[in-house]
């Protein structure tokens, strides 16, 4: 016989076994994982420029109710990320009206300032989403005005300004604007919860307070 007899017939050839749907799924999960890692968190690690916008409104208050008010603005980070890490500067621009019932001469007009914050860096990229936490710690300066015996604004009273400090927690999350693709910066809006405790002041006395924020959130990194 010649050489084609030794091809082996199609009842004699090795068959495929094709996949289950849930096999198939589970690999087109895997790529798609393996794109989106290889997207936000490349293996050169580069240093990127990554900035965040928050707009927040602001309970404030203690649970001795030695403080009481509101505060709401903006919160900027400029900064930039690794795959595993990120930093920035944080800067606060917020008007507030809080008062000391205890005093019952001060009332605090807003905060102003800012602090480092480090953060998930380019873990917090989740294919087309983002959860991303922040940790930061602030310096502010904070406007006040002298209150009357009746609690009006007195404009004779000397103004002795506040600097509190504390420390910062945000929990920002959303969704990307873009699907991702052979984009090399992302944007991303969402949500943004957290909390700020301003343990004292550097000017000037204040009693210890409680900020819970909620707000909105831009990503552009």
């Amino acid at each position: 016989m010649g050489p084609a007899s030794a091809q082996p017939t199609p009842s004699q050839r090795p068959k495929v076994r094709e996949m289950t749907e849930d096999e198939r799924l589970d690999a087109e999960d895997a790529a798609r994982a393996a794109m989106f890692k290889k997207l936000y968190r490349p293996k050169s690690n580069p240093l990127r420029f990554n900035v965040m916008a928050r707009a927040l409104f602001s309970y404030v208050g203690n649970n001795r109710g030695t403080a009481s008010g509101r505060a709401g603005g903006l919160e900027l980070d400029l900064g930039a990320t690794l795959n595993s890490f990120g930093f920035a500067l944080t800067l606060h621009g917020k008007g507030a009206l809080v008062s000391f019932p205890e005093d019952r001469k001060t009332e605090l007009l807003g905060f102003l300032g800012g602090g480092p914050t480090i953060s998930l860096g380019r873990l917090a990229y989740l294919q087309n989403g983002f959860l991303d936490l922040r940790l930061g710690y602030d310096f502010l300066y904070s406007p006040t005005r002298q209150l009357d015996r009746v609690g009006d604004p007195d404009p004779d009273a000397d103004v002795q300004n506040r600097a509190p400090h504390g420390p910062r927690l945000n929990l920002n999350m959303g969704l990307m604007l873009h699907q991702a693709g052979t984009r090399k910066r992302f944007q991303a809006v969402g949500a943004s919860v957290g909390y700020q405790a301003l343990v004292g002041s550097l000017n000037g006395d204040i009693p210890f307070m409680n900020m819970l924020t909620f707000g909105l959130v831009y990503w552009n990194g």
